[in-house]
């Protein structure tokens, strides 16, 4: 199990990072660090342990069957958990401009996109390599682009 995770989970991991390392490089301002990103995916990869347990809370509380609130309420508690680390940095005037936002969003998604690709790849660690790619290119580019966008 442990050998799948050490092949698996970079597959799943590598393209987020490395597009957060070029967006890094790319910021011709360098007004953000690389020890605050750090900060940021750290904190984004203990959101889905939360979200774990604030989605099994609603779900007992609203009664709903797994699909219907997988659809349409457990998205709201994932964005919401992103978006609160996003609040937490402009509220601490931690990011001045857009750039900044665009990286400390993306890293906030690359962390959520780690800690989540690591349980999967706990719970699924037979799963085909292939799962693991569209999770990398995928799922996880998009967690990190629709906190940029917020």
């Amino acid at each position: 199990m442990l050998a799948d995770m050490l092949i698996k989970a970079p597959v799943g991991l590598l393209p987020v990072l490395i597009f957060l390392i070029v967006l890094l490089y790319m910021d011709s301002y360098k007004l953000v660090s690389f020890r605050g990103v750090l900060w940021v995916i750290l904190a984004g990869a203990m959101l889905p342990g939360a979200g774990y347990w604030l989605n099994g809370y609603a779900l007992g509380l609203l009664g709903w069957d797994l699909p219907t609130y997988s659809r349409f309420f457990a998205p709201i508690i994932e964005e919401g958990l992103k978006a609160l680390v996003m609040i937490f940095l402009f509220r601490t005037l931690r990011i001045g401009f857009l750039v900044d936002s665009a990286i400390f969003g993306f890293a906030v998604g690359a962390g959520f996109a780690v800690g989540e690709t690591f349980y999967y790849v706990y719970l699924a660690s037979d799963g085909h390599i292939a799962v693991w790619v569209v999770r990398g290119v995928g799922t996880a580019i998009i967690h990190g682009a629709a906190m940029a966008l917020f």
